[in-house]
């Protein structure tokens, strides 16, 4: 009897310090952890994934068809302008050069002819003309020398234009040739090969199968061609410096540009149901291991404000709030906008207090009114802000070593 009272006096003796505790907890109101605005330097950015891809780069397409009998570049090599790349079969070029050459001498032969006529029947005209004056020779020897010499120079122009058509002709058929010669139009490295020698190539469009040969590239100015969202580009400006990180070389190399292309049209994305527009970023330095087609990573810098009041950007929540600053919710917030406030403490309280934003970074926020170097606010836990309302208690309670340590990974 005597252990049963014993042990029915400890536990209540347990329930009465769980009580007090919580009543003592209840108090004090929700744990949360309080971060002083500071002056600090705050960029915003714009974040964006795309490609690397070279400024200038050509793709080597046939003029005309035939078998490839030299290519003596393979992917990669380095070439300079003018250098052979490509040479076609000529047979049938060379055999149609001399055709048209031989049929421009022909007509110009028949042009030679019909002048001699040309001048024999002017001579017959002049001569049958001054007989004609003086009665020797009638109207109709007159008429008959003038139609002659007419005639003889009709067939000279018609001549002469069938010369120009063979000419013409000669010209194309030596354009022909040459082209079975590909030179390359610029110094660069091939950085693909889409055809091989024994092959047969054929003119007409990049989309048109066995038309491209090979695409050469100026691999000394490289761009990374991303696509930014159309809430964000407006933000974006030529000039505005980047940081390209390349998945291929990792976070620690990154590679610095600029923004040097804006388009002015945007592409709807038909699985986000988004417009995006297409922004080309200029590689300052680039490294000599970057490839075409390497995924990047571009941080665009849209502003950098130094000795930015700031705070940790999660301090910054919307609340609706009627004419004099009061939080209100529920019906009483219909029709009113949401504003941004932070919480401060305030004899245990919260208290809500409307602030003006400006630029953001990952993790801090600029505070343009509202708040005076060293306010303290309501940094966290997020749990409990999220949730956290004017006039809430609330009592600071310190981060653990692990927080601290993640903020300050964080902060570096």
């Amino acid at each position: 009897m005597r252990k049963a009272l014993i042990g029915a006096a400890a536990v209540a003796v347990l329930a009465l310090v769980v009580w007090a505790s919580l009543r003592d907890a209840g108090g004090r109101g929700s744990p949360v952890e309080l971060a002083a605005a500071e002056r600090r330097t705050i960029s915003s950015t714009v974040k964006a994934t795309g490609e690397i891809t070279p400024e200038r780069k050509v793709a080597i397409s046939a003029k005309v068809i035939g078998e490839i009998i030299k290519l003596p570049v393979k992917e990669g090599d380095v070439v300079r302008q003018g250098q052979l790349l490509v040479e076609i079969e000529r047979d049938l070029y060379e055999a149609a050069r001399d055709q048209a050459k031989a049929a421009l001498e022909q007509t110009q032969v028949s042009l030679e002819r019909l002048q001699v006529q040309l001048a024999d029947a002017q001579r017959t005209l002049r001569r049958t003309s001054s007989l004609e004056e003086n009665g020797l020779s009638s109207q109709q020897d007159l008429d008959a020398a003038q139609l002659a010499a007419d005639s003889a120079e009709v067939e000279v122009r018609a001549q002469r234009h069938a010369v120009e058509q063979y000419r013409s002709a000669l010209r194309r058929a030596e354009d022909d040739l040459a082209r079975t010669s590909i030179r390359s139009p610029m110094d660069g490295i091939v950085i693909q090969l889409d055809a091989e020698r024994g092959e047969t190539v054929v003119p007409g469009n990049t989309n048109l199968p066995g038309s491209v040969i090979m695409t050469i590239a100026d691999m000394s100015r490289l761009l990374a061609e991303v696509e930014v969202s159309e809430v964000d580009v407006v933000q974006v400006a030529l000039g505005q410096p980047t940081e390209v990180l390349i998945d291929a070389l990792g976070d620690d190399k990154p590679q610095r540009g600029h923004v040097v292309e804006i388009a002015t049209s945007g592409r709807k994305d038909a699985a986000l149901g988004t417009i995006r527009f297409q922004v080309k970023v200029a590689i300052d330095d680039p490294d000599p291991q970057l490839r075409p087609a390497m995924t990047a990573k571009v941080n665009i810098v849209t502003a950098t404000h130094d000795d930015a009041l700031a705070v940790p950007i999660q301090a910054v929540v919307k609340r609706t709030l009627d004419d004099t600053g009061k939080e209100v919710r529920g019906t009483k917030a219909k029709g009113l906008e949401e504003r941004e406030v932070v919480y401060t403490l305030v004899d245990g309280k919260a208290k809500a207090t409307p602030v003006e934003t400006g630029i953001a970074d990952e993790v801090w926020v600029e505070i343009l009114d509202g708040l005076s170097d060293g306010d303290k606010v309501v940094a966290g836990p997020y749990r409990n802000l999220k949730e956290l309302h004017d006039g809430d208690a609330i009592h600071e309670q310190e981060p653990d070593e692990h927080a601290a340590d993640s903020t300050t990974e964080q902060d570096g």
